[in-house]
């Protein structure tokens, strides 16, 4: 799994690659959550264009990290979800929790 942060504007961007299972592959995920939340950011947007496959370990992650933003304030929102995660999504009822948007730029639109 690879993880890269980067800026537009005040809103942070998290661009993932690879597959979501939880474990000691996912350590740099979760470390880099971690950091966005200890220096207070309050939007944060995630791209899974390049995630294939997430498991339950994995949604349990970016959940863990959307209950932490949400007790402060800020949001999560997710894009680039391809038909694999989506099914996830769907089937464990998150769709309706989470907010998942089509591309970057209406991830970034969302929160103007």
């Amino acid at each position: 799994m690879e993880v890269s942060v980067r800026k537009a504007g005040k809103l942070s961007i998290l661009d993932l690659r690879g597959k979501i299972l939880g474990g000691a592959e996912s350590d740099v995920l979760r470390h880099e959550l971690d950091r966005i939340l200890e220096e207070g950011e309050l939007r944060l947007l995630v791209n899974l264009s390049d995630v294939p496959w997430m498991n339950s370990a994995g949604l349990g992650i970016l959940l863990s990290a959307y209950s932490r933003m949400k007790e402060r304030g800020g949001t999560i929102r997710l894009f680039g979800v391809g038909e694999r995660v989506r099914g996830i999504l769907r089937t464990t009822k998150l769709l309706t929790v989470l907010d998942v948007l089509d591309d970057e730029e209406a991830g970034i639109q969302s929160f103007v």
